[in-house]
């Protein structure tokens, strides 16, 4: 009896030093190679929304895909000159998407200005202007872009006209430049003023007045305005030349005063030494006021309400060069009122 209890427990302990059997070393190896096949289908698994790894997917189309670059064109900017926005992109296929524009203005959002161009019409100088571009059919973080700022420059000072007109004294031919200018920006504008007689200059500087007691006959002067304000020049130009020896013309005629508030009327007469025809226009008058060119003939019919005394000035010019003026008050009567 414990001779078969001792065998017994022989089997038992020689067992425990033998391998496992095939069965079992099997099982372990499938085990691990699903473990590791699971590992690989997660990383590729297919998103939610197709079929394709997100690993190969495309940029999604509702953004700003890729490299772009926006910008403000002209730049530098041009006084005058509407802004517009450049858009430099790659193409993505199927991109159909509109684009929504906001314009600013010292980081101030304009209202209503949300078009891909921008009117500067009432911009003032040193003004910074800036846009965004904005995807419509985005609304994430990333579906917008800012263009670079610009400034709006200095606006020169623009000549609009430039009249010369010519007084006969003992020193000789008194030449004065009649100039109207405007500048945008409100600067104070001064004037340069290069006077020229057969296209050659004789007086330079910042007078407007010129005497010239050496001319000859049929003579030919001009001069030529250059406007400037604190930041630099504007555009020259020229006066109409004029004819030196050439008479002006005189007025003859004497005007009267306003005997009802109802309508002025007044016949301008002049005479040209010369025989020049004679023509008229009005320099100065009040809203309404108007003069025949060739007769001379001044018709006013004041608006209900105007009252007060207006200056009149009227020239006369023979054509070649040669002009005179002549100023006055006219006042309008105060209309009696009904008993």
């Amino acid at each position: 009896m414990d001779q078969h209890v001792t065998e017994q427990n022989g089997l038992h302990e020689a067992g425990r030093g033998l391998p496992l059997p095939a069965s079992l070393d099997t099982f372990h190896m499938v085990l691990v190679l699903l473990v590791v096949l699971t590992a690989f289908a997660g990383c590729s698994r297919p998103d939610d929304r197709n079929s394709t790894p997100v690993s190969q997917r495309a940029p999604d189309k509702a953004s700003f895909s890729g490299s772009r670059n926006v910008a403000i064109v002209p730049s530098p900017m041009v006084r005058g000159t509407p802004l517009a926005v450049s858009i430099e992109k790659h193409e993505v296929e199927g991109e159909t998407s509109p684009y929504r524009y906001q314009w600013f203005v010292n980081k101030i959002a304009v209202q209503g200005a949300t078009a891909p161009s921008f009117d500067t019409s009432t911009l003032h100088r040193g003004d910074r202007i800036h846009v965004v571009v904005m995807r419509s059919d985005v609304k994430a973080e990333g579906g917008s872009l800012q263009a670079s700022p610009v400034t709006v420059p200095n606006a020169p000072p623009v000549i609009r006209s430039v009249a010369l007109e010519q007084e006969i004294t003992p020193a000789g031919s008194r030449l004065l430049a009649k100039v109207e200018a405007s500048d945008a920006d409100q600067d104070d504008i001064q004037f340069q003023f290069r006077w020229l007689r057969n296209d050659k200059v004789v007086s330079e500087g910042s007078e407007n007045t010129v005497v010239l007691s050496e001319l000859a006959q049929s003579d030919i002067v001009t001069v030529e305005a250059t406007p400037y304000d604190s930041d630099g020049a504007g555009k020259p130009l020229r006066a109409a030349p004029l004819v030196v020896g050439n008479n002006p013309p005189r007025i003859l005629s004497v005007p009267m005063m306003m005997s009802s508030a109802e309508i002025y009327e007044y016949a301008v007469r002049a005479e040209d030494p010369d025989g020049d025809p004679v023509s008229f226009e009005l320099e100065g008058a009040p809203s309404g006021m108007t003069i025949d060119r060739a007769a001379g003939q001044v018709v006013w019919r004041p608006s209900v309400g105007i009252s007060g005394t207006h200056h009149v000035k009227i020239i006369a010019a023979d054509g070649k060069g040669a002009r005179v003026w002549q100023e006055f008050d006219v006042s309008v009567p105060t209309t009696p009122q009904s008993p």
